[in-house]
């Protein structure tokens, strides 16, 4: 599995906005300017950590982004899915069915079952791993046990 690149970005922009002062708006502009990304592609970014409730965007001169939540509360998970998508990883297709031709719909069923629980297993434990490290835990003044 390759994660995409807009996920360090998405986090990346988070802990930026997250570093702002006083529920400071901050504008695309400079988050782009920042980590050195396009505008219109960190919008996309943005936009769908919008939809997913991680951040606000507010229009106008005065306007720009700030947390929806607490960064203790978002969790590396969070930002995973609102760029990722929550879809399985794996899901059937079938083609298990063409491989045993000649056997029972029993056993066809038992090994696309044993494929299928093991991306299972493996996706509950990388999320779970995810969902242990919260943004706060990413920022400079986080200390492992004080923050």
């Amino acid at each position: 599995m390759r994660v995409k690149n807009s996920v360090e970005q998405a986090i990346c922009l988070l802990i930026i906005i997250a570093h702002g002062k006083n529920e400071e708006h901050i504008k695309s502009y400079f988050l782009s300017q920042r980590l050195d990304v396009s505008d219109s592609y960190l919008k996309k970014i943005i936009r769908q950590l919008v939809v997913a409730g991680l951040i606000n965007s507010e229009a106008g001169k005065n306007g720009g982004f700030t947390l929806k939540k607490d960064p203790a509360q978002i969790t590396l998970c969070d930002i995973f899915e609102a760029i990722e998508g929550k879809e399985a990883f794996a899901v059937a297709t079938g083609l298990v069915e063409k491989v045993f031709l000649e056997e029972s719909t029993e056993l066809k069923a038992t090994k696309q079952k044993m494929i299928l629980n093991a991306f299972e297993e493996a996706e509950e434990a990388f999320k779970a791993k995810l969902r242990a490290v919260t943004l706060k835990m990413t920022m400079k003044d986080y200390t492992e046990g004080g923050g």
